[in-house]
């Protein structure tokens, strides 16, 4: 009597994974890029003394996370209600239990 092969589960390592959510959401790192961008200006007006535009950097700042955030929960919406329509119970199960495994879309 044979025994049915346990499957192989590889841990994907952080860089793996990094490139990985980028790719598949790419206006997450986008959105945290203007969101720093705006941060450092604002705090090299700070420290340069110029209040006007250090506020409006700040404000900046502010409209960027927001957006980013936005952005995030939209991809979450999407992801979400795609995997529930889309994926069979075994498909499900085989994401969870191997998550280097991408879903095909």
């Amino acid at each position: 009597m044979s025994h049915p092969k346990t499957p192989v589960i590889t841990q994907e390592t952080f860089s793996e994974r990094l490139i990985r959510k980028c790719t598949a959401q790419p206006m997450v790192p986008i959105g945290c890029v203007i969101t720093v961008g705006f941060l450092t200006s604002g705090l090299k007006s700070f420290s340069d003394g110029n209040a006007v535009r250090s506020q409006k950097m700040m404000r900046g700042r502010v409209l960027a996370q927001g957006v980013t955030v936005a952005v995030m929960m939209g991809y979450a919406a999407y992801n979400a209600g795609y995997l529930v329509k889309n994926e069979t119970e075994n498909e499900r199960d085989t994401r969870i239990l191997d998550p280097t495994r991408t879903t095909k879309r």
